[in-house]
């Protein structure tokens, strides 16, 4: 498209196409900047008569609150999961931290079962007028490794004699992408399904109703209340900036200083010499 030919509506189409990707507000309120100074340097040299991001209205940054589950409603939840056929999915949400769209991406030549290491190197995305397509990291730091331990080994491991059993059943049907989570016959998974079992889920064991990706929170979340440094829990989670993981999990960090204070006063006491 040439550069004259642009208009505010085609800058709304691209908005709203990279929502439908996965992009979150902030990506698109930098390609927004971007492109209203790109606009804004054109015009003044002549090859534009006016912006035509003036006329779109600077996307919005909302927060999502997140919910997070505490230690006893995800004992409740793993008991309540406990024989669907997506607990290996909420399992590996809780203790890796994945989103839903790597989650769904990751194959089986992604695990590093000797080392106990997933490489996520791919997210299945649904995008409008495209449907399921397959697509690397949004970033750089979102192209990283996770370890996990020998219960969620298991708990895989498990998920892939079903997986086996599930093949032998499809027969001719099966068809194989190598996916770690994916549909009966072996097509890309559908996500709609996991979802609605995981709403099933919290109202048969009385939780409140969250979001699927409140479990990366959960993850993410604990491990910050544990003690984890704030660099590593930032490269589990993939984001690019240490001040992302704070601004999301920070309350986590204080709340883990104020049980420190409060441990540490337990033993500073003074004892009487005789």
């Amino acid at each position: 498209m040439r550069l004259t030919s642009i208009q505010p509506a085609h800058l709304q189409q691209l908005y709203a196409l990279k929502r439908a990707e996965g992009r979150g507000d902030r990506t698109v309120q930098l390609i927004h900047t971007t492109l209203y100074n790109i606009f804004k340097q054109a015009v003044h040299q002549g090859l534009l008569e006016r912006n035509p991001a003036e006329a779109v209205e600077r996307p919005k940054f909302e927060p999502v609150e997140i919910q997070i589950l505490s230690e006893q409603q995800i004992g409740q939840f793993l008991s309540a999961a406990e024989g669907s056929p997506f607990e290996a999915v909420f399992y590996l949400a809780l203790t890796s931290g994945m989103c839903e769209g790597e989650l769904m991406g990751l194959k089986w030549s992604d695990i590093d079962w000797e080392h106990g290491i997933l490489f996520v190197q791919c997210q299945l995305l649904q995008i409008r007028g495209q449907g399921k397509v397959f697509s690397p990291p949004k970033t750089k730091s979102g192209r990283r490794q996770i370890t996990v331990g020998p219960a969620t080994l298991q708990q895989l491991e498990q998920h892939r004699e079903r997986q086996m059993l599930a093949q032998a059943a499809a027969g001719e049907r099966w068809q194989e992408h190598d996916l770690v989570f994916p549909t009966s016959i072996g097509t890309p998974g559908d996500y709609k399904r996991v979802v609605n079992e995981f709403k099933r889920i919290l109202k048969m064991a009385a939780l409140p109703e969250i979001r699927f990706h409140d479990l990366r929170h959960t993850s993410l979340n604990s491990l910050m209340e544990m003690g984890m440094q704030v660099n590593m829990v930032q490269r589990r989670a993939g984001h690019s900036k240490a001040s992302t993981t704070m601004n999301i999990y920070g309350h986590a960090t204080m709340r883990s200083q104020e049980e420190a204070a409060e441990r540490i006063e337990e033993v500073m006491h003074p004892v009487k010499l005789q």
